[in-house]
């Protein structure tokens, strides 16, 4: 189920502090767009989040979970601990100009990596959403801590996992993240656990959902 957000109440109140930062934070999500790096590469992205993070007086933590490109940054005290999720890894070969809506390469980018899945745009707006968070309970003597979690490798990596393997998230009461989409809804999602296997086998292929009767076992 989920449910539109509309301007009344807190939500009312928030929205002067992200409308006074959301300049900032478009200046980073079209930087990270214009320097797509694949998985568990993303050095230059995660610099330019922290960089971002600092400006506002966040308390970064590198390496979080002991990831490489992974980091926290934190505001405030006190409970609760409330985690925002941020990604900014690109997929290869979706190398796309700024602006145009056909498809079309950008000259300027040789490396031919793109964000086709929007991720330049769902760490700044994850990052935007904790400063904006961060910087209202402190105007308004609210207690509660807001973490980001810049989160790397999420395209077919399961980058998070690792995080949460290595401790990076303990402690935090909620996880709130987004997705680029053509609409602004809240809901809570469930979804089943990622993991990857291989196998190795010898016969016939079928897709287990439409045609299983088809695959042989040799």
């Amino acid at each position: 189920m989920t449910a539109t957000i509309e301007s009344t109440g807190s939500v009312s109140r928030v929205k002067p502090v992200v409308d006074e930062l959301g300049p900032r934070f478009t200046r980073l999500s079209d930087d990270i767009w214009a320097t797509p790096e694949l998985r568990w590469e993303e050095h230059r992205s995660m610099a330019r989040q922290i960089e971002a993070a600092e400006e506002y007086g966040g308390k970064i933590t590198k390496c979080a979970g002991g990831v490489p490109t992974a980091f926290m940054a934190e505001w405030g005290s006190g409970s609760p601990v409330i985690g925002f999720l941020g990604e900014y890894d690109a997929l290869v070969g979706l190398n796309q100009k700024a602006g145009s809506i056909v498809q079309e390469p950008d000259p300027d980018n040789p490396t031919g990596n793109g964000h086709g899945c929007g991720h330049n745009l769902l760490g700044s707006g994850s990052l935007l959403a904790a400063v904006s968070t961060a910087q209202y309970l402190a105007e308004n003597g609210l207690p509660g801590m807001v973490r980001f979690f810049g989160c790397p490798a999420e395209e077919g990596a399961a980058g998070k996992t690792f995080m949460v393997a290595g401790g990076a998230m303990d402690g935090i009461d909620a996880a709130i993240t987004w997705h680029p989409w053509d609409g602004v809804t809240t809901g809570q999602w469930l979804t089943l656990a990622y993991t990857q296997a291989y196998f190795r086998f010898k016969g016939v292929a079928a897709h287990a959902g439409g045609q299983p009767h088809l695959g042989r076992i040799l």
